[in-house]
C-alpha cells in the first residue's frame, strides 16, 4: 500500500514538472518573436492551468506569471474549444504595449470569469473578447486600439475602468454591467455601435471629448444607455454622438452634456436627472426627444441648437410631458419645430432670446413660478393654448411673426390662464388669439405692434383686471367683454384700426365704452383700417358722447399711473382725433358730436390759461376772448350741431330787448311809451307792451318802418345792438343748417 502511494505521488510530481517545463519552453518561444506573439505558427496549447482554482495552483506551485503566459498562448494559438474559458479565475492580466493577434477569429470567451484586473494599455487587439457576466477587478484600456468586437454584458468591474483615448473599431457591449469604481472614457472613440443598456455606474463617469460615431446603419442606434443608472456625477462634455439613446436613464447626481454634439437622433425619453443637468451649447442636428423626462435640479440648455433632421412630419425637438422641478433656462437656444405639450415647469423657466424657426407648441403647459421669453423670436406659429401661468410671465420684445399659413393664428393663448402679471411690452405680433383667456393681474401690452389682427375675449380672475395698450399699434381685431369678469383696456396714445368692441351679452353694450380709456388715441393711422364709432351711437348718445370716462379709480381703490393725465388739453386732442376718424369713414353725425365735445374741452383749456398767473397779460386776454367765443358758440348753436337751438334763439331774441323798452324807465323809452308791471293787467297796458315788442322786432330785422323811434339814450343803443345781433344769429343759423345737412 505504501509503495502504491509513493508511486502515485512520484507520477504527480513528474506531471507537474513536465507542465512547468512545457510552459517555460512555450514562453521562450513566444519571447523570441519580433512582437512577442507569433501569429503565423501553430502549436499545441494546454489551457488546463487556467481552469484551476487559485488554491489548486498554489498547491501545485504554479505562479501568476505562468498563468499569464498560458493565457497569452491560448489567446494567440488556442483553438475555438481552448478559448472557451467560462468561469475561470485569473490573476491580473497585464497585456500592455502588445499586439494581440490570433491564428483565427474565434473569440476568447471569459464569460463568468473572475479576473483580478485586465490591462491592455497602448495595446492593439484584434481578437474578439467575451467578458459577459465576468467579475473584473479593474479594466484598463488606456490608448488601446481594439479592432475586434468586445462583449462585456452583465459583468461587474469592482475597481476603476479606464478607456482613455482608446479606439474601438467594432461593436462594444456593456449591457447590464455594474461599474463599482470610477469610469474614465475621456477622448475614447467608438467607431461602431456601443451599448451600455441597463448598466450601473456607482462612481464618477467621464466621457469628455469622446466620439461615439457608430456605423452607417441608420436603422440601429449607434450609442445606447437605455435604462442605465448613474449614481455619481457623469459628464459627456464635448462628446460627439451619432444616433443615441438615453431613454429611461437615471442620473442621481449632476449630469453634464455641455458642448456635446448629436449628429443623429437623440432619445432621452423617460430620463430622470436627480440633480443638475447641463446641456449648455449642445447641438442636436437631428430629432431629439425628452418626452416624460424629469429634471429635479437646475437645468440649462443655454445656447443649445435643436436643428432637427429632414423629416418634417414630426417635431425636431420634443419635451412632451417633461417635468422641470428646478430652474431651467433655454436662453439663446435655437429650435426648429419643437413641442412642450403638457410639460410642467415647477420653478422659474427662462427662454430669453430663444429663436424658434418652426412651430413652437406649448399647449397645456404649466408654469408654476414664472416664465421669461424676453426677446424671443417665433418665426412660425406659436401655440400657448390652455397654458397655466401661475407666476409672472414676460414676453417683452418678442416677435410672433407666424408663417405662410394664414388659416391659423400666428400666436394663440386661447384658454390660457395668467394668474399673475404678464408683460408683452414692445412685442411684435402678426395675428394673435386671446379668446377665453383669463387674467389675474396687470397685462402690459404697451408699445406692442399687431400688424394684422388680434382677437381678445378675456375675463378677469379677480376684480379690476387691467390691460395696458399704451402706445400700442393694433391694425384690426375684435375685443369682446365676457358675461362676467370684465377687463379694462387702456388705449392711451395707442393707434387702433378697425377693431370691433363688443360684449358677449347684448344688454351689456350700454356700458361697454366705460372699460376703454381713449386718450390721444389714433383711430385712422392704418390706411383702409379706421376705427368705427357708429356701432356705439346708442351708448354715446346716452353718455353725452363721452369716450374718455375711464379715468375713475379702479374697484380696488388703487390709483394707476397712466402715461397721460386727462387734462383739458389732452381730452380736447382726444376728441379731435376721434372726430377726424369718424369723418374719414363718413360718419358725420358722430364726427359732429365729437367736435362739440372737443370745443367744450378747448374752452376749459383756455380758461386754465386765463387762470395761469405766470402767463403774460396778453396771453391771458387772448385766451379769455377764445373762451367767451367758445361759450357763445356752444350756447347758441352747439358749435353748429344744434340748429334748433339757434333757430329758437333767433326767433325769441327780440323779446328780451322788449322788456327794457317797456319797463326800463326813461333811458330805455321809445315812441311806444312805458308801463309798469301792474299795467299788464289792463288793455291799454297790453297795447303799450305789444308796441314795444313790435318796435324790437322791426329793429332786430332792420325793417325800420319809422312809425316808432327810440327816444332814450339806452334805447337807441339797444336798437342798434339788435340789428347787429340779428346778423350774427342769422349767420349762425345758416351755419348750423349747413352742418346739419351734412349729417
Amino acid at each position: 500500500m505504501a509503495d502504491e502511494a509513493g508511486g502515485a505521488a512520484e507520477r504527480d510530481d513528474r506531471a507537474d514538472a513536465d507542465e512547468r517545463t512545457g510552459t517555460e519552453a512555450e514562453r521562450g518561444t513566444l519571447e523570441g518573436t519580433d512582437d512577442r506573439f507569433a501569429t503565423s505558427a501553430s502549436r499545441d496549447v494546454d489551457p488546463a492551468i487556467l481552469r484551476l482554482s487559485p488554491a489548486e495552483r498554489e498547491a501545485r506551485g504554479i505562479t501568476d506569471d505562468e498563468v499569464r503566459e498560458t493565457f497569452r498562448s491560448v489567446l494567440v494559438y488556442g483553438s475555438e474549444e481552448q478559448k472557451e474559458l467560462e468561469g475561470v479565475t485569473l490573476p491580473e492580466l497585464s497585456l500592455d504595449r502588445t499586439t494581440l493577434e490570433s491564428v483565427d477569429r474565434h473569440p476568447v470567451d471569459l464569460s463568468g470569469a473572475t479576473i483580478e484586473g485586465l490591462s491592455l494599455g497602448h495595446a492593439r487587439v484584434t481578437v474578439p473578447l467575451v467578458l459577459d457576466e465576468a467579475t473584473i477587478g479593474s479594466l484598463r484600456l488606456r490608448q488601446t486600439h481594439v479592432e475586434a468586437p468586445v462583449s462585456c454584458s452583465n459583468a461587474t468591474v469592482t475597481g476603476e475602468t479606464t478607456l482613455f483615448e482608446a479606439r474601438f473599431d467594432d461593436d462594444v457591449s456593456f449591457d447590464g454591467t455594474t461599474f463599482e469604481g470610477p469610469v474614465d472614457c475621456d477622448e475614447a472613440t467608438f467607431r461602431d455601435d456601443v451599448r451600455f443598456d441597463d448598466a450601473t455606474f456607482d462612481d464618477d463617469v467621464t466621457f469628455r471629448a469622446a466620439e461615439c460615431h457608430g456605423d452607417s446603419n441608420h436603422l440601429e442606434d449607434n450609442t445606447t444607455f437605455s435604462e442605465a443608472t448613474f449614481r455619481a456625477d457623469v459628464t459627456f462634455r464635448e462628446t460627439e454622438f451619432g444616433f443615441t439613446r438615453f431613454d429611461d436613464v437615471t442620473c442621481h447626481e449632476n449630469a453634464v452634456f455641455r458642448e456635446a454634439t448629436f449628429t443623429g437622433d437623440a432619445d432621452f425619453r423617460g430620463v430622470e436627472f436627480g440633480a443638475d443637468a447641463d446641456f449648455d451649447e449642445v447641438r442636436f442636428e437631428d430629432d431629439t426627444a425628452f418626452d416624460d423626462a424629469a429634471f429635479r435640479g437646475r437645468t440649462t440648455f443655454r445656447g443649445g441648437t435643436f436643428a432637427g433632421g429632414a423629416r418634417t412630419l414630426i417635431d425636431d425637438a420634443s419635451f412632451v410631458g417633461a417635468t422641470f422641478h428646478g430652474d431651467v433656462t433655454f436662453r439663446r437656444a435655437s429650435f426648429r419645430y419643437v413641442t412642450f405639450e403638457a410639460a410642467a415647469f415647477r420653478a422659474v423657466a427662462r427662454f430669453e432670446s430663444t429663436a424658434f424657426a418652426g412651430d413652437a407648441d406649448f399647449p397645456d403647459v404649466s408654469f408654476d413660478r414664472g416664465v421669461d421669453f424676453d426677446e424671443g423670436r417665433f418665426r412660425e406659429d406659436a401655440d400657448f393654448s390652455g397654458v397655466r401661468f401661475d407666476g409672472p410671465s414676460t414676453f417683452r420684445g418678442c416677435e410672433f411673426l407666424g408663417g405662410a399659413n394664414h388659416l391659423k393664428d400666428d400666436v394663440s393663448f386661447e384658454g390660457a390662464r395668467f394668474a399673475d402679471d404678464v408683460d408683452f411690452h414692445d412685442a411684435e405680433i402678426a395675428s394673435a388669439n386671446f379668446q377665453e383667456t383669463a387674467f389675474g393681474g396687470t397685462v402690459d401690452c404697451s408699445r406692442c405692434v399687431v400688424s394684422e389682427r388680434i382677437d381678445i375675449e378675456a375675463h378677469g380672475i379677480d376684480d379690476d383686471v387691467f390691460v395696458d395698450f399704451t402706445r400700442a399699434k393694433i391694425r384690426s381685431g375684435r375685443i369682446v367683454q365676457p358675461a362676467e369678469g370684465w377687463v379694462r383696456y387702456d388705449l392711451t396714445l395707442a393707434s387702433i384700426g378697425d377693431v370691433d368692441l363688443a360684449a358677449e351679452r347684448t344688454r351689456d353694450h350700454r356700458q361697454l365704452l366705460d372699460y376703454f380709456r381713449f386718450c390721444r388715441t389714433e383711430f385712422d393711422e392704418f390706411d383702409g383700417h379706421t376705427f368705427d364709432f357708429s356701432g356705439h351711437r346708442g351708448y354715446l348718445d346716452r353718455n353725452d358722447w363721452t369716450i374718455h370716462g375711464f379715468d375713475q379709480p379702479p374697484a380696488d381703490g388703487v390709483d394707476r399711473d397712466y402715461a397721460l393725465e386727462m387734462t383739458p388739453e389732452v381730452v380736447e386732442s382726444t376728441y379731435l382725433k376721434a372726430k377726424q376718424s369718424a369723418g374719414e369713414i363718413g360718419d358725420m353725425k358722430t364726427a359732429g358730436e365729437f367736435r362739440v365735445k372737443r370745443q367744450r374741452y378747448s374752452r376749459h383749456k383756455n380758461l386754465e390759461a386765463v387762470r395761469d398767473r405766470n402767463a403774460g397779460l396778453m396771453t391771458r386776454t387772448k385766451n379769455l376772448g377764445r373762451a367767451v367765443e367758445n361759450w357763445f358758440l356752444g350756447i347758441t348753436c352747439g358749435h353748429g350741431m344744434r340748429p334748433m337751438r339757434i333757430g329758437i334763439m333767433f326767433a325769441i331774441a327780440p323779446l328780451f330787448f322788449a322788456i327794457p323798452y317797456a319797463f326800463g324807465g326813461s333811458p330805455f323809452e321809445t315812441g311806444a311809451g312805458q308801463l309798469s308791471i301792474g299795467d299788464l293787467a289792463t288793455a291799454d297796458g297790453l297795447g303799450v307792451f305789444y308796441e314795444n315788442v313790435y318796435f324790437s322786432y322791426v329793429s332786430y330785422t332792420t325793417i325800420g318802418y319809422g312809425n316808432i323811434a327810440p327816444e332814450g339814450p339806452l334805447a337807441r343803443l339797444l336798437a342798434g345792438s339788435e340789428a347787429y345781433l340779428s346778423t350774427i344769429l342769422a349767420a349762425l343759423l345758416v351755419y348750423a343748417l349747413v352742418k346739419r345737412s351734412e349729417l
